[in-house]
């Protein structure tokens, strides 16, 4: 069976562009399909984390873990606009 027409195949398209300033002031870009913000499943007892995530190669990968509170902001360059819960 294809990949294309694997039902639960998605087309992501090519990923996004995403400006990262670090709290230290270091700002860097990365490229991914889609970023997943912390949330309360963790009840508070670690350190809400950040994930960026894109298909590589087919495979879907985890390009970067990062703390939130080490962010500063995230925008998406590729839409122009400030991810929600960013600082403007």
């Amino acid at each position: 069976m294809s990949t294309s027409s694997h039902p639960l195949k998605a087309e992501r398209g090519a990923p996004d562009l995403y400006e990262l300033v670090w709290e230290s002031g270091h700002t860097e870009k990365i490229a991914a399909h889609q970023v997943a913000w912390p949330n309360a499943l963790h009840g508070g007892r670690r350190r809400p984390r950040v994930l960026f995530h894109a298909e590589i190669d087919g495979r879907w990968t985890l390009l970067l873990s990062v703390f939130e509170d080490d962010i500063r902001t995230i925008r998406n360059i590729t839409r122009g606009e400030q991810i929600p819960g960013g600082e403007s």
